[in-house]
């Protein structure tokens, strides 16, 4: 167990300080997450995962299961003795989502437990103009709130992701999408209902997180995908609670007399590993590429040129992830997108190009390749719902907390 010195006389247990600076909703919060991470867990290893007393959990189950967030039921114990009774997340709450991308828009509605009760698509030229946005998003808020309408669906927060979005920015460079104009027709459509707006890279980074379970909580990552685009996230598990914070490494300027990217600036990582980039080098239509989603190099001929190709590009790639690797303090890499298809070759180019540019080499660091959910939209937004309802403690906005409970206490 790690030790964090607090100071010359105070020594405490990570978990400790958790369980002595959470407020009441951020305890709900970290049982819900656990229980859906582990998609089911029995109220013992919540107990034993998440830093509270058992008397602790059994209390906000309680509370969680009386307010239908929390379903629980009996099945055979693994051992004589063992626990039986296992915890889900509800299957009568429901979360609506809105998942854009730079040439479509899906829209989508599922229970908390993760069923997915209605998806569509809506098409949108790339590059389109922002009334052409506009209007899409439109249409694809008014499916949404048809399908709640006409289902009796009392929705409990809508989440959606956006390529390129920064609340910082006034501009979208990747969509142009107003952020505003969208959650004024989300209001006007769910009345009181939360919105939790997004960089898709983040939705992504806690879609894969929800993917890798309970394997994720250990350590914070640097979580990175390649495809349309090139963007990274780093998710941070110090109190297991997932925080994702975007990290725009895809326009890092790797040379800057390099190609033009589409942020306008010359030489980003995302104008040599885009799939516009790469499209042309392998002599296919970007949009036939796109269709063949993240398994392309396994279906499209690659040639020996083409491969070097490639795999220099990757060692860019693994550059950039190792300048960005010197700023924290982590050295585990998720990699998704295409590059996780190009089996070992890719990896090797990869961690050279970290190699070349981390303190220290790559001979600490740990890259694992995992698959998206392309084909799956709008999965990742419908899970930046969930967490951003999970995070609030499955509260009513009006009954969020700010103020953390003060220290000594365990809500």
């Amino acid at each position: 167990m790690s030790i964090l010195t607090l100071s010359k006389n105070w020594k405490c247990r990570e978990d400790e300080i958790v369980r002595l600076a959470r407020s009441r909703q951020e305890t709900r919060a970290a049982v819900l997450n656990y229980v859906w991470k582990k998609k089911g867990s029995f109220r013992t290893d919540i107990a034993e995962n998440v830093g509270l007393t058992e008397a602790s959990v059994s209390r906000i189950v309680s509370e969680l299961r009386s307010e239908g967030v929390l379903s629980e039921k009996r099945q055979p114990a693994e051992y004589p003795g063992g626990p039986s009774a296992i915890l889900t997340l509800s299957k009568n709450r429901y979360l609506g989502a809105l998942e854009v991308s730079s040439n479509r828009v899906h829209a989508g509605i599922a229970t908390l437990a993760g069923d997915r009760v209605f998806s569509e698509r809506f098409d949108l030229k790339d590059g389109a103009s922002a009334e052409a946005v506009s209007q899409v998003i439109g249409t694809a808020v008014a499916a949404l709130a048809d399908c709640a309408e006409r289902s009796r669906l009392q929705l409990d927060l809508v989440g959606v992701s956006v390529p390129g979005y920064d609340p910082r920015r006034e501009a979208n460079p990747i969509v142009m999408l107003d952020p505003s104009e969208t959650l004024e027709r989300l209001n006007a459509s769910f009345p009181d209902v939360p919105v939790e707006i997004a960089n898709s890279i983040v939705a992504r980074a806690i879609n894969q997180r929800l993917a890798l379970g309970t394997a994720s909580l250990s350590d914070d990552y640097l979580y990175v995908f390649v495809g349309h685009g090139v963007a990274a996230a780093l998710v941070s598990e110090f109190w297991g609670n997932g925080e994702v914070t975007t990290c725009e490494i895809g326009h890092m300027v790797m040379d800057p007399k390099g190609p033009q990217c589409r942020c306008s600036h010359f030489g980003c990582l995302e104008a040599y590993l885009s799939t516009s980039a790469i499209a042309p080098r392998l002599k296919i239509d970007e949009v036939e590429l796109l269709a063949l989603g993240d398994a392309w190099p396994q279906r499209v001929p690659i040639s020996e040129k083409t491969g070097a190709d490639l795999n220099a590009r990757l060692s860019r790639l693994g550059m950039a992830i190792g300048n960005a690797l010197n700023l924290v303090r982590t050295r585990r890499v998720f990699l998704g997108g295409w590059p996780a298809n190009l089996g070992e070759a890719g990896r090797a180019s990869i961690l050279a190009g970290i190699d070349s540019c981390l303190l220290g080499g790559a001979g600490s660091v740990v890259l694992n390749f995992v698959q998206s959910e392309l084909g799956r939209e709008p999965a990742a937004a419908l899970s930046l719902a969930t967490f951003g309802y999970l995070k609030r403690g499955a509260q009513p906005a009006q009954e969020e907390e700010s103020v953390p409970a003060q220290a000594g206490t365990e809500a």
